[in-house]
């Protein structure tokens, strides 16, 4: 018996190769830390790292930290006249570290033990990337003050529970910035929605999509995805979803009376999203009308207005649910005063009409009235406003699924988990992390061009990437050239928290506008030794964002179990050849029944639609079957991210 549940356990590690070994949804709360439980031992617990704060370099002892304001002159044209402020922005770049203390530690295993005597926390639980919002107050002339989102941006993974954050702010979100901390409190805050991924527990329930009525929704259409830039947030998507599971597009059938709907339903949400769309990188100033003569509502304009809309359902919920105990309170107070008027005459029913708003004078005064405290034990706190929209940025593939997509969720499942969670930096005691400059200032003889890497995190140069190099040039005006090289690799990426400046100076650069033009191009090498290498490309800009020419893509790879013991399936193997720069890369993956998982994943590398808007790749599908022979599937290719393995 011990032999047979070793193998078991066995042969469900061997599944957990593409999911981090934790139930997303078996949380316990031990000390002032989340723990997730362990997919292939339950007494293993895994804790959540959700107490951001920023980084300190340990060479200098100062933050990791950096607030570039720049201010360039306008002059007046023809009749008008000279602009009373010049155009501008900021860069803000910091580290911040996720992890927890030691003594939150101590106290987290101690309180696990009271949940479970043979729990143990085994290590942290890692992220696979996230989002951000920067946040600050401004006053506003209409409204008063009011929480702003300035900027939105990719929080890319660095080793040691780290997030790489950089921005690039417009003229008004760094004036507002800079503003803020020249007072005593400054208020900047990040707002973090980070991604965990890991397994859902089975549940009893049936997903059926049709992808035909979903495309068809008014935010899906082409025209619509084209006048957002191709880009759609996270809260923009599960509203759409709302609207086609109201419409029937999306069905979630729940076999178990004791099945959470809503958590069936989120789950229905996070599957097709995944299908349909792409993490998309959210950073920079607003982006520009799409279509000529279209104005185009900007990435922060709909960040804010999901904001200032999540605030308002907010306080209407708790508006309503007050209304519901003056209802109730009312009938108290209506009971209390006709029986002592007439005991004889029994309390009114509740199908007697009741107004919402009973006049007369308010709760606290009336006789017989049962104050919340009293009546339930506590006085009902006021509501917890959204401080931000789900800011999570999405981009739609090009290539759209078709049909109607069915799935089982009575398995182990592969999902993402989104985390949120808010840091104030509050005031920071380094004058050698902000600075101000005046492009146009004479004594600004020198500039600093920063380069970050779009869409990699830590992991995925140990995964995926040799190394990626970039090569800067600047020619100046008296034909000497300022020539730079560097070199990033996973040791570098983590060392300078995804932030590579390079500085050129004056030479002769009379004109401030050429000078402030420079070329740079890329060569990324990846595993197996594939080299992509891009021509020279002019830029102004302060910041290089280094995307690359292949993106990460997830496969799901599934099975459904009334296949597997209709065909007698021991277990099935799936293998995927995909090519980067002509070089086959080979990825294989074994789906074992008995060990009770019946889903995984395959991460590839496919080119960026710029390159290939409809990539694809081959994959086999291999059967041991429990009568000892196999059956293999011919090759298929495929630019589909789901594959059922049970499907020849």
């Amino acid at each position: 018996m011990k032999i047979s549940c070793f193998f078991a356990m066995l042969l469900l590690a061997c599944t957990i190769a593409s999911g981090q070994d934790i139930l997303l949804d078996k949380t316990v709360r031990a000390g002032e830390l989340t723990l997730f439980q362990s997919v292939s031992n339950p007494n293993d617990y895994y804790y959540l790292s959700d107490k951001p704060k920023l980084a300190v370099d340990p060479a200098t002892g100062k933050p990791q930290f950096s607030f570039l304001r720049y201010v360039e002159n306008q002059k007046g044209t023809g009749d008008q006249a000279t602009k009373d402020e010049g155009e501008g922005g900021g860069i803000i770049h910091c580290v911040i570290e996720m992890g927890v203390t030691q003594a939150q530690l101590a106290a987290a295993r101690q309180d696990l033990l009271r949940v479970n005597s043979s729990g143990n926390i085994k290590g942290p639980a890692i992220y696979s990337g996230g989002t951000f919002a920067l946040i600050s107050t401004v006053n506003d002339p209409q409204s008063g003050f009011a929480r702003k989102v300035l900027g939105l941006g990719k929080a890319p993974i660095l080793d040691g529970q780290k997030a790489a954050v950089s921005i690039s702010l417009t003229k008004l979100g760094a004036k507002v910035l800079w503003e803020s901390f020249q007072t005593p409190t400054p208020d900047m805050s990040f707002s973090f929605e980070m991604d965990l991924k890991g397994y859902k527990s089975p549940r009893r329930a049936i997903i059926e999509a049709n992808f035909d009525q979903i495309y068809q929704h008014q935010s899906f259409s082409a025209a619509a995805i084209t006048r957002q830039g191709n880009v759609m947030l996270a809260g923009e998507i599960n509203i759409a979803m709302e609207d086609l599971y109201k419409s029937g597009a999306i069905k979630v059938t729940t076999y178990n009376p004791d099945e959470n709907m809503e958590k069936a339903v989120e789950d229905a949400y996070s599957k097709l999203t995944r299908m349909m769309f792409d993490p998309a990188g959210a950073g920079g100033p607003p982006a520009t009308p799409a279509l000529p003569g279209q104005t185009q509502t900007s990435m922060l304009d709909r960040a804010q207005a999901l904001l200032n809309q999540g605030r308002k359902d907010a306080l209407e919920d708790f508006l309503l649910s007050e209304d519901i105990e003056r209802v109730e309170l009312a009938r108290e107070k209506a009971a209390v005063t006709t029986t002592e008027a007439n005991p004889s005459t029994p309390p009114p029913t509740g199908n007697q009409p009741t107004s919402i708003h009973p006049p007369g004078t308010g709760p606290s005064q009336t006789k017989g009235y049962t104050a919340p405290k009293e009546k339930y034990g506590y006085t009902r706190p006021t509501p917890t406003l959204p401080t931000t929209a789900i800011v999570a940025a999405y981009s739609m593939r090009t290539v759209r699924q078709r049909g109607v997509f069915r799935i089982d969720l009575n398995k182990y499942t592969i999902d993402n988990l989104s985390l949120r969670f808010d840091q104030n930096v509050g005031a920071i005691d380094c004058p050698d992390c902000f600075k101000q400059i005046n492009l146009d200032d004479p004594l600004y003889k020198q500039r600093e061009v920063s380069a970050t890497v779009d869409g990699y995190n830590a992991e995925d140069f140990q995964k995926y990437i040799n190394f990626v190099s970039i090569s800067f040039r600047k020619k100046h005006e008296d034909g000497q050239y300022t020539n730079a090289d560097l070199t990033i690799d996973r040791a570098k990426f983590n060392q300078q928290g995804n932030f590579f400046p390079f500085l050129y100076g004056w030479k002769g650069d009379n004109n401030r506008l050429k000078w402030r033009e420079y070329e740079y191009k890329t060569v990324w090498n990846f595993f197996g030794g594939a080299t992509k290498e891009s021509v020279w490309a002019k830029s102004d800009l302060p910041t290089v964002p280094l995307s690359p020419p292949y993106l990460r893509k997830v496969i799901d790879i599934e099975m459904d179990q009334e296949v597997v013991t209709r065909e007698g399936i021991r277990s099935a193997e799936v293998k995927i050849t995909y090519k980067v720069e002509g070089k086959d890369m080979v990825k294989q993956v074994r789906l074992n029944p008995k060990g009770g998982l019946l889903t995984t994943q395959i991460e590839v590398l496919l080119p960026v639609p710029s390159i290939n808007p409809a990539p694809t790749y081959d994959y086999e599908i291999t059967w041991m079957l429990n009568n000892g022979t196999t059956k293999v599937s011919p090759k298929k290719s495929s630019s589909n991210l789901v594959i059922f393995a049970d499907q020849m």
